[in-house]
């Protein structure tokens, strides 16, 4: 019989209890085995993240022990888990603005000379750790130009740098393209071929049943299973994560009519298909574009190819996904059409009225409204309430008070019915934002964005970091939205999101458009062709 490998990680009886008395985790377990890639699941909420920096020293537990290579240990901060040869990716990164990438990947591990920082001795380490990578990345340029996707590896490549032994990943590939998440899982692989260990947050099952040799599954702050992958199936894991009973492999969980959860079996029909709209008849009149982007020229942010002579419009009651590799000129075109950047040339109209001359509020007043691909650097003021956060961008209206005095009992009892409605676990109205969790932020964010019935919707990733519920129930928002006649530009470096929920399909390539692709002739192999320029 084959001895169990031994512990890389042990945590045992984790209790944290965030402001308000919400219990992030209470009493979780957790077990890694050396030598492995291992998955922690759950739904928003379910105290992840939580359990991930109690590991990583940013957050104390109340009560509870740790081991690391069978040694008990505490973990105060973030300094001494990376003596102990761990190191944390986050969803939200930690670089400074200020600081070029190099600069903020060898911050307080600045190889020195005589006092002096050696810059192209850390650019050749961290060279050398991107190629094995298969990344690149801009050393000397400043990180506040870079892409969610960029600052990730950025990341990567800094826990790297500094020797990290334990990595701990969450949510790695929601800002990446299929390819890069392909190439950053060989990577993973060759970690683990090499000693590594590898600890996975993800709401993707099926990376864990492709990629992890075992997995934790937390719910409401506790541990309710570890188990190997070979020995589970994706219904079983989100039946799990939802405290449901399992359904047969193969059964997709779906969202019945009075919002219970059900299986279904083969032969019925699958998820969403309820909300999909019918194929436009040819010979029914094209109705006036809502959004018309013409000869569209933006300036590069920083690097990258910016936006060059693109053209693209979105109808009324219309989802138009937008993919392509991180960098292709996504960000140009959205920070064009909400307003926080200025085309060098070219048109971008609202239903025939040119918006260059306005900002972003005047543009927020015609019914444009704005998922950020960054919840917290673009969508949230963390030390501001769910009830002031859902209040920015509107403490104008009327509804609200008008802007002079705020009506307090409208905005939270509005608050009240958007917690409600969109299963925001918080303490109250009156909760931070920075004390929910980051699938919460993101419902948060969401549900600002629907508010008050917009015209045209910009999202930018917008089930980035959502688990499998939350992630149905903001598709069956975008899809009831644009049901209302709405114009939804959906942006994604998801491609089977895209692929479920757009009437058609824009590739961008090194800012043009390689091509625009109908429901009928969009999947995988057309679009990826697209994404890579071929």
């Amino acid at each position: 019989m084959t001895a169990p490998a031994p512990l890389a990680v042990h945590m045992e009886g984790i209790v944290v209890h965030y402001p308000g008395g919400v219990a992030a985790n209470a009493g979780a377990s957790l077990a890694v085995a050396a030598s492995s890639l291992h998955a922690v699941i759950g739904e928003n909420g379910a105290g992840k993240t939580t359990l991930m920096h109690v590991l990583y020293g940013r957050r104390p537990p109340d009560r509870g022990r740790i081991r690391i290579a069978g040694s008990e240990t505490r973990i105060p901060s973030a300094a001494a888990a990376i003596r102990l040869g761990i190191g944390m990716v986050s969803q939200h990164t930690t670089v400074v603005p200020a600081l070029s990438v190099i600069e903020n990947i060898i911050l307080g591990a600045e190889p020195q000379v005589a006092g002096l920082i050696r810059l192209r001795l850390a650019i050749a380490r961290a060279q050398a750790i991107a190629e094995r990578l298969g990344i690149e990345l801009p050393w000397t340029a400043a990180s506040d130009r870079l892409s969610v996707a960029e600052r990730q590896k950025a990341e990567l490549v800094k826990a790297l740098y500094r020797g990290a032994r334990i990595l701990i990943l969450d949510e790695p590939t929601s800002a990446l393209a299929p390819q890069e998440a392909d190439t950053l899982f060989d990577v993973l692989r060759g970690l683990v071929a090499n000693g590594g260990t590898v600890l996975l947050v993800t709401h993707k099952l099926q990376e864990v049943l492709a990629h992890a040799q075992s997995v934790t599954v937390l719910r409401e702050g506790r541990t309710v299973a570890e188990l190997a992958t070979a020995d589970t199936y994706a219904e079983e894991l989100l039946a799990l994560m939802l405290g449901q009973r399992a359904g047969p492999a193969g059964a997709p969980l779906v969202r019945a009519p009075d919002d219970s959860l059900a299986y279904e079996t083969p032969w019925q029909r699958g998820p969403h298909s309820e909300m999909r709209r019918a194929p436009a008849d040819p010979l029914q009149v094209r109705p006036m574009p809502l959004l018309e982007c013409s000869n569209l020229r933006v300036r590069a942010a920083d690097r990258g190819p910016g936006l060059c002579d693109v053209t693209l419009e979105v109808l009324p009651g219309e989802i138009l996904g937008i993919a392509g590799i991180d960098g292709s000129g996504q960000q140009e075109l959205v920070e064009a059409v909400v307003g926080l950047r200025s085309p060098a040339s070219g048109h971008v109209r609202l239903e025939g009225e040119e918006l260059a001359s306005l900002d972003v509020n005047a543009r927020r007043e015609r019914g444009v409204t704005y998922i950020p691909g960054d919840r917290q650097a673009e969508g949230l003021v963390l030390d501001f309430s769910i009830e002031e956060n859902l209040l920015l961008g509107r403490q104008r209206d009327r509804r609200f008070g008008g802007g002079r005095h705020i009506d307090g009992s409208v905005t939270g009892a509005t608050a009240a019915d958007v917690i409600r409605r969109h299963g925001i676990r918080a303490a109250g109205t009156r909760a931070p934002a920075f004390s929910l969790s980051g699938g919460n932020q993101q419902k948060l964010v969401v549900a600002r964005a629907l508010a008050g019935a917009p015209r045209l919707l910009v999202a930018v990733q917008p089930t980035r970091g959502l688990d499998v519920t939350a992630t149905r129930r903001v598709h069956e928002a975008l899809r009831e939205a644009a049901g209302r006649g709405a114009g939804v530009l959906l942006v994604s470096l998801d491609l089977d999101e895209i692929l479920d929920l757009s009437d058609r399909v824009a590739v961008l390539y090194a800012g043009r458009i390689a091509g625009v692709l109908d429901r009928s002739e969009a999947d995988q192999r057309a679009v990826g062709r697209l994404m890579l320029g071929t």
